[in-house]
């Protein structure tokens, strides 16, 4: 069930740790990243715009493509997301890193 919808898109960005104390135990859509690079395969989400809030899996999974079809840059969370976001990129096989 969708709880929110294009909840920030278009305006100022909110620190992760703020996102996350907002929205607690859901999923989360991010667009507008700003993240610190920690190697070559990580990085840490400082901050980012919230596009949409969900309850479960199924649905932030189908936004998250849909936003991707679209070519918007965009990163969902899990409810067990720490206050440290970090990601880590696992290239496909045969994909060379930039």
């Amino acid at each position: 069930m969708k709880l929110q919808k294009n909840l920030t898109k278009g305006r100022s960005n909110m620190k992760w740790k703020d996102i996350h104390k907002q929205y607690p135990n859901q999923f989360v859509l991010l667009g507008n990243i700003v993240e610190e690079k920690l190697s070559d395969l990580k990085s840490r989400i400082i901050e980012g715009s919230v596009f949409e809030v969900f309850d479960n899996g199924h649905d932030i999974r189908k936004a998250y493509r849909d936003y991707k079809k679209k070519g918007e840059r965009v990163v969902y969370s899990l409810p067990t997301t720490s206050e440290e976001f970090i990601i880590e990129y696992v290239p496909f096989k045969g994909q060379q890193l930039k």
